[in-house]
């Protein structure tokens, strides 16, 4: 994980914890600033099944202002996937680029929102992955083995590195729409 992102200075494990995703047992770690757990704040979150990481979350800092080209983008993604596990990266086949948003809320509780990237890929097992880079080519997120439920019209993977679906796991917040998982 921390060869792909850049972890700030002072950014602390606050939680490791285990939850189900896709029906296996993945421990989840998420980093903050000194130590201390904030939703939807700054953080790194990954989501490791053994020693394979999953997903990653890194919302530290808004993205440069630079553009980087779609083109770049794909290419980036697939290095990406690649350092992350070659084998499974060999199974991978692009989709599609979306232009989005991502957003959090800093420390001194503004919230900022940014464009990136999404790169989607499909893989030969039939999972869903992909990459958002910021347009500076900042890694935002990366998701492998993604699972979709077609009669829900929603994702069906459980979104452990989503702050929001966490806070609907746990009743404390609203269900998010599709193509969010249900929680």
């Amino acid at each position: 994980m921390r060869a792909l992102v850049p972890f700030p200075a002072d950014f602390r494990l606050v939680t490791q914890t285990q939850e189900r995703r896709n029906d296996q047992l993945v421990t989840i770690f998420r980093f903050q600033a000194d130590g201390v757990y904030q939703y939807n704040g700054p953080r790194i979150i990954g989501v490791f099944y053994r020693e394979r990481l999953l997903s990653l979350k890194n919302l530290t800092h808004v993205p440069q202002a630079a553009h980087l080209s779609q083109t770049q983008a794909r290419t980036q993604a697939t290095q990406v996937m690649t350092t992350v596990d070659a084998a499974y990266a060999r199974g991978l086949n692009f989709m599609r680029i979306e232009s989005q948003r991502r957003d959090f809320i800093t420390a001194a509780g503004q919230s900022v929102a940014f464009p990136v990237y999404w790169v989607k890929f499909g893989h030969q097992n039939g999972s869903y992955n992909w990459v958002t880079l910021g347009l500076d080519g900042t890694l935002v997120e990366m998701e492998c083995e993604s699972r979709w439920d077609y009669f829900g019209g929603r994702r069906a993977t459980e979104m452990w590195d989503n702050d929001d679906w966490v806070l609907a796991r746990n009743g404390a917040g609203p269900q998010l729409d599709p193509p969010n998982a249900r929680a």
